[in-house]
């Protein structure tokens, strides 16, 4: 019989040092005036469109946002990918810390049931540890206590 969503053969993605996000130049628009960005790296001389948008939130102001080159879309950071600035999604370029924990798939699996970032798993870890040590404490200290009664007697 036929899985409905696979044989489960595939293997996940590696990742490589390479693809990620924080291994690549980038630029921000924040504090950019003006229509259009003129980018020179490595020799080569990329003009980038700037658009000023009202954003609403705690301070309304009038931001600078890049429209991407490859796909238009409006973005606060452009990355580099071959010599060109492009949107993030548009690079194929991920996070890093979202391929932290591929040697732990158990605690991934956890993390992806409880809906839990890596912080509060971590922050659990870290209670549950303490909480080992008191207890191992208060057991060493029992088993003292009572090799020091039978000593006596």
């Amino acid at each position: 019989m036929v899985a409905a969503f696979g044989t489960g053969d595939a293997q996940p993605r590696k990742w490589f040092g390479h693809q990620f996000l924080e291994n690549h130049p980038m630029i921000r628009a924040g504090g950019l005036r003006g229509t259009e960005a003129t980018i020179i790296f490595n020799g080569r001389t990329q003009v980038v469109q700037l658009e000023q948008e009202w954003t609403f939130g705690r301070k309304q102001r009038l931001r600078p946002w890049f429209r991407c080159p490859n796909c238009n879309r409006r973005c606060r950071t452009l990355h580099e990918k071959d010599g060109t600035f492009v949107c993030r999604s548009c690079s194929g370029y991920d996070y890093r810390c979202r391929h932290r924990n591929q040697s732990c798939p158990s605690l991934n699996r956890v993390r992806g049931v409880a809906r839990l970032p890596h912080r509060a798993l971590a922050r659990a870890r870290v209670i549950a540890e303490v909480e080992l040590a008191r207890l191992l404490r208060a057991t060493v200290r029992d088993l003292q206590r009572r090799a020091k009664r039978g000593g006596k007697r």
